[in-house]
């Protein structure tokens, strides 16, 4: 059957089939809501930047035994301090909702340090709704995009000025980097890189494989004998700072000393990490909680759009009820459990079971944390195999501190993982 992703540019968008699913990865449907709901999505997601980079602030000033209670790497502590040229802890961000029975948005998580979804929010999205004949609520957002890259290229380049003396005459290269042979960062990484070309016609962009890559002590060595003024990278903070060399040297820590020492900047930089981890959400709620920390307008916000959240510490005493356990460095639904407490003791009531386990890659955590279990809106959409019912994930992405395109997935489970489609999203 014809549909719009038939349309769809697979050199844009490669993982449009993903092995071992029967099902192509989009949607055949579209989900409508009015232009007031997606202005809300923004509104909601541009206050939320305010409080989590004000929580952020609390965070860098605390001593080094809060960010090991809330399970942050210990050898990754001494990078999260050392400014960046755009002054915020993350410049290209997600955040996810979800909407309970009554409709009503609930943020449940910030990717801060590595967000994909992008080709499907900024591209695909509109391929969908134009092929519908239908408004979508991303329009011009491609050009957001673009001016907001025009902008990290700006500002990085000034920085660089100041700093960077490796190249020193010579080419001032922008680096696009991840592992080349997963799809989906292949595909996000060399969106965003193409988005910059686009916008930077004169730049000196580049791509290169984290298989490929090479330090020496001036930063991070190309292969025309250049290094890298800027780096883009899409690989999580938490497995980097581990990372060791086939000798065994502490590889992670030798690639951030050299940016400590401003041989190139990092997008995003490492104090992104700090709103990755999940326990971050938890400390917005404990600081919302003090009734002091906060303006009035900021602890509306809080209340009507996150999800309370809770450290693994706080758990003891809660009230009774259905709590989402986290750890704290999982990620795509790996080892989420919906727990039912019950005075001093927890029974679970719901676990994720994740088809391709051990192909994410993340974090051990030593640690979890909680939040309220959100009752979720169901919802029917079409895909490759017939029609489904599920629940929806609404995503916003943050260029710097201004809200702009959002998107949307569908998972038939409650929890969304791996297994979720995506959904183009068009406007009533």
């Amino acid at each position: 059957m014809q549909s719009y992703i038939d349309e769809l540019d697979t050199d844009i968008l490669p993982f449009v089939d993903y092995e071992g699913y029967d099902d192509r990865y989009p949607t055949l449907s579209v989900q409508s809501f009015p232009a007031e709901f997606y202005d809300e999505i923004r509104h909601a997601s541009r206050m939320l930047f305010q409080i989590f980079y004000k929580a952020t602030k609390v965070f860098q000033q605390a001593p080094d035994e809060f960010a090991l209670n809330m399970d942050m790497p210990e050898n990754l502590i001494p990078y999260l301090h050392r400014g960046n040229p755009l002054g915020l802890p993350t410049w290209l961000s997600r955040f996810d909702f979800v909407l309970d029975t009554q409709g009503r948005l609930r943020m449940v998580e910030i990717n801060a340090d590595t967000p994909c979804f992008l080709i499907e929010s900024y591209y695909a999205n509109e391929v969908g709704a134009r092929y519908f004949d239908k408004e979508h609520p991303n329009v011009g957002a491609r050009d957001e995009l673009e001016r907001f890259l025009k902008r990290v290229y700006e500002r990085t380049s000034q920085e660089n000025s100041k700093y960077n003396t490796a190249n020193s005459g010579g080419p001032n290269p922008f680096v696009f980097a991840c592992f080349h042979d997963y799809l989906e960062d292949l595909g996000t990484t060399k969106f965003l890189m193409n988005t910059m070309k686009s916008a930077c016609p004169e730049a000196d962009v580049r791509f290169l494989s984290f298989y490929d890559m090479v330090i020496d002590d001036e930063g991070v060595l190309l292969p025309d004998g250049s290094h890298a003024s800027n780096l883009y990278r899409l690989h999580p903070m938490e497995l980097l700072i581990d990372e060791t060399t086939a000798t065994g040297e502490p590889l992670g820590e030798m690639f951030l000393d050299l940016y400590n020492e401003g041989r190139f900047n990092l997008f995003n930089p490492p104090e992104a990490i700090i709103l990755q981890n999940k326990s971050f959400m938890s400390l917005v709620y404990a600081l919302y909680l003090t009734d002091q920390f906060f303006t009035g307008p900021e602890r509306d916000i809080i209340e009507r759009y996150l999800t309370p959240s809770y450290f693994e510490s706080d758990f003891p005493n809660l009230d009774e009820g259905l709590y989402i356990q986290k750890e704290i460095w999982g990620r795509e639904g790996r080892n989420i459990q919906v727990v039912e407490k019950h005075g001093d003791q927890a029974k679970v009531f719901m676990e994720k079971f994740v088809d391709n386990y051990d192909d994410i890659i993340c974090r051990d955590s030593k640690k979890v944390m909680y939040q309220d279990f959100i009752k979720q809106r169901r919802f029917i959409h079409t895909v490759d195999s017939g029609t489904k019912e599920g629940c929806l994930t609404l995503s916003c992405f943050m260029l710097g501190d201004q809200a702009s395109a959002v998107g949307a997935r569908f998972s038939p489970e409650e929890i969304a993982g791996t297994e979720a489609y995506f959904l183009p999203l068009v406007i009533d």
